[in-house]
C-alpha cells in the first residue's frame, strides 16, 4: 500500500545519508499510486448468520454477495460469459484434461500464500458435497489433483472447452474453514470485528491493487432469510440483489440506483413433441418466426431481459447465422403451410413422452428469494398480430395449442397471452393460454400435460443444454430425441462445430428460446459510481469506484 512505500522510503533515505547508497528502485513512475478519495459514507451489507461460514458450502443467497467481497475463484465470469483469469495465471486443456498455473503474487488475509493445495480442497468440498451450491458444477469431473505447489490438474469425465467458465468458485485456505469464524480468503476485503460488531476493511494484502472509494463495510446480521430487503428500505443494506421479474416484488422505497446484469436465466417455450403437428420442425419453426422477442423483451418483460434465437448468451454473431428477433409473419406463414401440409421435415424427433425427472436442474420458473417491484406493463405486440396471413393458407389443416404458463408470475403470462397473440394472428391457429398455479404447473409438465409451455431455467454459465435437448434429460418434459442433435450437442462443448449445433438447432427448433432474463442489483442512490458489477460478482472492478458522498 501507499503508506508502506512511503515509510520504506524514507528509511531508504535515511539509510543513504550514511552510507552514500543509492535509493533501491521502488517502482518509478509506473508504480500504482493509491490516490482515490476514500468515502466516509455508509455501506452495509446483509449477513445471514445462520449459514455456514465456509463460501463453498454457503448456500444462502444473502450470503453470496458477502462471499463476492471476501472471496476470489480461479476466474470470473465476464458480462459476456468469457472466463477472465483472476487466481489462475495460465493454463493448458483440451477439452478433457485442464493444467492450471496459480498466481505467484497471491497471498491470504492471514498472510499465508495461496497453493494448488488449498485449491484442491476448496474444489472437492463443492465436489462432495450435494448441498454445496457448486456442486452441479463439478459432477463430471474425474479427478482433481495438486501436481506442484503451483499448479492443479482437473480431469473431466467427458469433454468441456468451456470448463473454466465454472471455476469461479470461491477458493479458501486449506483447514481455515474450522476455525470457528470466516474461512481465510483472498478478496479485496477480510472481515473485521469489534466490540461485537463485525465490518469488511481493506485486505492490504489484496493481490489486486488499491481499493477504490469504499474500505470500510458494516455487516447487518440478519436472523432470517428474507429479511434482507425490510433492511434495504430501512437504509441498513445498501446494496443487494433484487429479481426484476418475479412472481411476488416487494417494493422498494427510497432514492435507489438499479444496475442490471447479464444472465444465463432463459425463458423459453417447450414443445410436447408427443403432438404430431408440433413433432414437426417447421411448425415449430413457425411458431418462433412469428414471436417478436424484441417486442417481448421491451414489454412484458420489462427491458429486463435479452432477445435470444439461441438458447446461449450474448447471441453468435456468425455471419451464416440469420437470428430475427422481430416477427417475421409471412416466413411464419409459409413455414406453417408446409409443415401443416406434410412437407419436406428434417426433424428426427421421436414421439415417444419422455417427461424427465425434476432434479437439481429443474430451475423452471424459479420464484427466487428477493425481489424488486415494478409496475406491470401489459398490452399486445402490434408487431406480431397485425400482419395479414389469412391468405397464406393452410391446405384446411388447422393447429390448436394450450399453451401452459405460470400463473404465479404475472410477467410471464402477459409475456405468454402477448405471443398466444401473435399466433391466434396466424391462418389455422388457435391458441388459449392455460395459466396455473406453480405446483399444479410443475406436476402438468412432469405428466406431459401440455402442448407448449413457458419455461424459465438457469443454465451454468458453460451453457450446458443437455438438461433441456437430452433423450430423458431432467428438463426435457416434451420428450425431444435426436441423435443428431446429441452428437451436435457434444461437438459443440468439446469445441470441435459450434456453428454446426447452431444451425442445427435453427433448422430443428426443438424448444423456442424467448430471452435471457437479467440479473439486477439495487444499490442506495449515489453511494458509488463507476459501478460495473459483473453477472456473479457485486464487487467486480471495485478499484474503480468513486462516490459523491
Amino acid at each position: 500500500m501507499k503508506w508502506k512505500k512511503s515509510v520504506l522510503a524514507a528509511f531508504f533515505a535515511a539509510l543513504c545519508l550514511l552510507s552514500a547508497c543509492s535509493l533501491p528502485d521502488l517502482g518509478g513512475e509506473d508504480a500504482p499510486v493509491d490516490n482515490v478519495k476514500v468515502s466516509d459514507a455508509y455501506f452495509g451489507l446483509a449477513w445471514y448468520q445462520n449459514g455456514t461460514l465456509n463460501p463453498v458450502l454457503d448456500n444462502t443467497s444473502i450470503n453470496r454477495v458477502l462471499c463476492e467481497a471476501l472471496y476470489e475463484g480461479l476466474f470470473e465470469v465476464t458480462s459476456n460469459f468469457t472466463a477472465e483469469n483472476v487466481l489462475c495465471e495460465s493454463y493448458t486443456g483440451d477439452g478433457t484434461t485442464f493444467t492450471f498455473t496459480l498466481r505467484d503474487d497471491v497471498t491470504f488475509w492471514s498472510g499465508e500464500k495461496l497453493t494448488a493445495r488449498d485449491v484442491v480442497t476448496s474444489l472437492q468440498t463443492a465436489q462432495f458435497n450435494e448441498s454445496s451450491p457448486y456442486h452441479n458444477r463439478l459432477t463430471e469431473v474425474s479427478s482433481i489433483e495438486a501436481v506442484s505447489d503451483r499448479e492443479v490438474r482437473i480431469v473431466l469425465t467427458s469433454p468441456n472447452i468451456n470448463f473454466p467458465r465454472l471455476l469461479d468458485i470461491p477458493i479458501y485456505r486449506q483447514g481455515s474453514a474450522d476455525s470457528g469464524s470466516f474461512a481465510d480468503g483472498t478478496g479485496p476485503f477480510q472481515p473485521v470485528e469489534q466490540e461485537r460488531q463485525w465490518t469488511l476493511e481493506d485486505n492490504e494484502n489484496w493481490h489486486g491493487g488499491f481499493l477504490g472509494s469504499i474500505r470500510k463495510i458494516t455487516l447487518v446480521a440478519m436472523t432470517r432469510a428474507d429479511a434482507a430487503m425490510s433492511s434495504f428500505q430501512t437504509g441498513d443494506v445498501s446494496l443487494m440483489r433484487a429479481a426484476r421479474i418475479s412472481p411476488d416484488p416487494p417494493s422498494v422505497g427510497g432514492s435507489v440506483d438499479t444496475v442490471q446484469t447479464t444472465s444465463t436465466s432463459l425463458h423459453y417455450l417447450g414443445i410436447n413433441h408427443a403432438n404430431s403437428q408440433l413433432a414437426n420442425a417447421k411448425v415449430r419453426q413457425a411458431l418462433s418466426a412469428a414471436i417478436s422477442r424484441q417486442s417481448l423483451c421491451a414489454t412484458q418483460l420489462q427491458t429486463f431481459a435479452d432477445p435470444a434465437v439461441l438458447p446461449v448468451n450474448p447471441q453468435p454473431t456468425d455471419e451464416n447465422l440469420t437470428l430475427n428477433m422481430s416477427a417475421d409473419a409471412s416466413s411464419a406463414a409459409q413455414l406453417l403451410r408446409e409443415g401443416l401440409n406434410g412437407e419436406s421435415d428434417t426433424d428426427e424427433t421421436d414421439t415417444s413422452d419422455e417427461t424427465g425427472d425434476t432434479d437439481e436442474y429443474d430451475n423452471t420458473d424459479e420464484t427466487g428469494d428477493e425481489y424488486d417491484a415494478y409496475s406491470d406493463e401489459d398490452g399486445t405486440d402490434e408487431t406480431d398480430t397485425d400482419t395479414d396471413t389469412t391468405a397464406s393458407g393452410t391446405g384446411g389443416q388447422t393447429l390448436s395449442i394450450r399453451l401452459l404458463v405460470n400463473s404465479d408470475n404475472a410477467f410471464k403470462v402477459a409475456a405468454a397471452e402477448q405471443i398466444a397473440a401473435s399466433w391466434n394472428a396466424l391462418d389455422g391457429v388457435t391458441v388459449t393460454v392455460d395459466k396455473q398455479p406453480y405446483e399444479t404447473f410443475i406436476s402438468m409438465l412432469q405428466s406431459g400435460s401440455f402442448d407448449v409451455y413457458y419455461g424459465e431455467t438457469q443454465l451454468t454459465a458453460d451453457f450446458d443444454l443437455r438438461p433441456l435437448l437430452s433423450s430423458g434429460g431432467s428438463l426435457n418434459y416434451g420428450g425431444y430425441s435426436s441423435e443428431d442433435m446429441s452428437a451436435a450437442v457434444a461437438a459443440a462443448r468439446s469445441g470441435q462445430n459450434v456453428s454446426g449445433f447452431y444451425s442445427l438447432f435453427l433448422e430443428q427448433m426443438p424448444i423456442i428460446p424467448i430471452a435471457f432474463e437479467r440479473g439486477q442489483i439495487i444499490i442506495r442512490k449515489g453511494l458509488i459510481d463507476n459501478y460495473a458489477p459483473s453477472p456473479y460478482n457485486a464487487f467486480a472492478g471495485l478499484e474503480t469506484w468513486t462516490s459523491g458522498n
